[in-house]
């Protein structure tokens, strides 16, 4: 396993947290491409323990459908050694991201997702040791340059037969939605491989209705209700009947989250129905691939597909650039960013290696050779709204005051161009900014 010294990562940017450790988007010197960085939080030697846990874990688990170890990081501060996994970056997110940023996934593709997630999880299962993942959901269901499937965060998985104590005065470990009723009922739970399949049967829900299980539900309604009977509605699920195999899915799905664990399936069961729904799409999955490739990279497609047409030569790119005044509140560098969103002479951005997608041919393009003013105009908006966010820190006040989540910060922060920045802006931002600036007024920014 290779050991990754302080000065070989730079470049790192927070794209999110998992398990024991916030994670970052960073390049390796080493290797010559860009990795994803999962640091452990703090040097309790928990945490340590964790650590080394969840690195042996993902060294045992080195599969296809199953995010691969690089290997670890070391960093000295002082008289402490702050420790990291380095893993491969998955420039095209999650399962969660892929149903925000494309309207409708096509069904070649969810039933492929199915599939992999199922022999995924199958082989967890089937090592001699086998492991149990704990916190099967789509946020920890990655994808690859070619949209194939990457489980990744070992941080609450446990080998069988481990026990999993709950101290009464912290959260219950894992993630409500997904965890089975038999986890919630019992404070000294040992969690068995049932634990996953149960969990399988939500991000099927998901996978299905495109939709979060129990959005409006509080945690303690969750805790009660699930071990009573709650499910998510199947009705999400009913309105797609029509469409092949979903209603196989939907009685596989129903199985998965029985409230008695021993009739639910296993994933070795489960990979030869999975099978079946996949080979019926067959024919269909390389078309559904390339469409959802070009909707992810082409940083108009998600306004295309409100009606909104990517902007040609002729076409007035104003009405496309958001209102900064409306997002950060009213101020004069406020409004030389508007200013150059809107229009003048525009700068191509150069990039270096650390920022390009090296995963991606489409991206490693120099702007002088971008055929479409859109793609310059697109990374330069980009470039000048995140030059703007760094100097005036507007970022980290929002993550301090508790506008917007550390995940979220590194969203905005790692965006590669507008229409990344404007999805996550609509998603974070917007719905807060009255709040927002106010509070920014506050601070005459």
């Amino acid at each position: 396993m290779l050991q990754f010294q302080a000065g070989d990562l730079h470049s790192l940017s927070l794209v999110g947290s998992g398990g024991f450790g916030l994670v970052y988007r960073g390049w390796s010197e080493t290797l010559g491409m860009e990795v994803a960085l999962k640091m452990i939080q703090g040097a309790r030697e928990r945490n340590l323990k964790d650590f080394m846990k969840e690195r042996d874990m993902m060294h045992t688990a080195n599969y296809t459908y199953v995010l691969r170890l690089l290997g670890v990081y070391e960093k000295p501060e002082g008289n402490l050694i702050e420790y990291g996994l380095v893993m491969e970056y998955m420039p095209l997110g999650s399962l969660c991201t892929l149903f925000e940023n494309v309207p409708d996934v096509p069904w070649a593709l969810r039933f492929q997702i199915l599939h992999q997630v199922v022999l995924g999880m199958n082989f967890l299962h089937s090592l001699s040791h086998p492991i149990i993942h704990r916190d099967l959901k789509p946020g920890n269901v990655l994808f690859n340059k070619y949209l194939d499937v990457q489980l990744t965060d070992f941080g609450l998985a446990k080998f069988a037969g481990a026990s999993s104590t709950m101290p009464t005065d912290q959260s219950i470990v894992g993630t409500l939605a997904y965890m089975p009723p038999e986890a919630l009922n019992d404070l000294n739970y040992k969690p068995t491989k049932l634990f996953d399949v149960y969990s399988f049967g939500i991000l099927t829900w998901s996978v299905l209705s495109g939709q979060k299980p129990y959005p409006d539900a509080r945690p303690f309604l969750i805790r009660s209700l699930v071990p009573a009977g709650s499910r998510p509605d199947v009705k999400m699920v009913d309105k797609w009947l029509t469409v092949e195999m979903v209603p196989e899915a939907k009685e596989l799905m129903i199985k998965c989250w029985d409230g008695e664990a021993e009739d639910r399936p296993s994933f070795q069961d489960l990979k030869v129905e999975t099978a079946l729904m996949n080979n019926e799409y067959v024919g269909e999955i390389d078309s559904a691939i390339r469409e959802v490739l070009d909707l992810l990279k082409n940083p108009y497609a998600s306004a295309q597909t409100s009606g909104v047409v990517e902007p040609s030569e002729d076409t007035d790119t104003s009405s496309l650039v958001p209102n900064f005044t409306d997002l950060f509140g009213n101020n004069a560098e406020v409004h030389e960013l508007q200013e150059a969103a809107g229009g003048g002479e525009l700068v191509p951005v150069q990039t270096s290696p650390e920022e390009q997608d090296v995963d991606d041919e489409s991206l490693e393009e120099s702007d002088e050779e971008l055929s479409s003013p859109s793609d310059v105009l697109s990374r330069s908006i980009t470039s000048v709204i995140k030059e703007s966010l760094g100097d005036q820190n507007v970022l980290g006040n929002l993550c301090a005051k508790g506008f917007i989540s550390t995940a979220d910060q590194g969203n905005l922060e790692s965006s590669r161009n507008l229409g990344e920045f404007i999805n996550a802006t609509a998603r974070i931002i917007r719905p807060q900014q009255d709040k927002i600036k106010s509070f920014f007024e506050k601070l005459n920014l």
